[in-house]
């Protein structure tokens, strides 16, 4: 006697919880500030500095030194002027910012939805480690400029270009509304391989939705000729 074949409707079923399981995977990723980790600080110059890239769990973000902080976001830069870096990460507004996110309110965000960036301060301690979490790159000529033009669009801006903050949440740092739309194709990996992109890195978006895509990416040719390397001693302070 053969193997019953499942109906449709449970094959359709199972598709589904499989669809909804990848993506709150995607979307644990992009939701919460995980622990800080104080490990290898990367170069710092007054002229040119690195722009970090850091991997949290399932989740990534950009490291960027304070004083790069103009332009539209300059409201930033005296905000958090007495830390030497702040970590930009961007995610699903709904998801990203509750206390305790449900399975519903994941596969909600299978859909094109409204998105959030978080920004926190960054201090970091000398270590004799480094780490694995965090690739520093030079930026090419224009580099900063490009991702300066990024940034200033990744925030949205009321009628007076102020950023449009939303508070804390009870977590460090704030969050602030964000330009675009979240989906299950278009991640917080996706979008800092688009902020390198616009910073004249030879990076892409494309197909990306998981860290370890970022991470393969950066570690790849030709981006690996931008790397900085670490130091291990944090011996400089960026000018305000």
């Amino acid at each position: 006697m053969g193997t019953k074949r499942p109906s449709s409707a449970a094959a359709r079923h199972t598709a589904g919880l499989v669809t909804g399981a990848i993506t709150l995977l995607i979307l644990a990723g992009c939701a919460q500030p995980p622990a800080l980790i104080t490990t290898t600080p990367g170069p710092a110059s007054a002229r040119l500095p690195a722009l970090g890239v850091v991997r949290e769990g399932w989740h990534t973000g950009l490291i960027v030194p304070t004083p790069a902080l103009t332009g539209l976001l300059k409201s930033l830069r005296t905000r958090f002027a007495s830390t030497p870096f702040v970590i930009i990460g961007w995610g699903q507004r709904r998801y990203y910012m509750a206390r305790d996110p449900g399975f519903l309110m994941g596969l909600a965000a299978l859909f094109p939805s409204a998105s959030v960036i978080h920004i926190r301060a960054w201090r970091p301690r000398p270590s004799v480690r480094r780490s694995p979490r965090r690739i520093w790159l030079h930026l090419p000529a224009g580099g900063w400029r490009g991702l300066e033009a990024f940034l200033d669009h990744a925030f949205r801006h009321d009628r007076h270009d102020r950023l449009e903050s939303l508070g804390a949440h009870g977590r460090p740092g704030d969050f602030f509304a964000a330009s675009g739309t979240y989906d299950a194709l278009h991640t917080c990996n996706t979008w800092v391989m688009q902020a390198l992109r616009a910073a004249r890195l030879p990076a892409t978006g494309t197909g990306v939705l998981f860290a370890g895509q970022v991470d393969s990416a950066l570690r790849a040719q030709p981006l690996h000729r931008f790397w900085a390397s670490p130091t291990f001693i944090f011996r400089h302070r960026l000018s305000p």
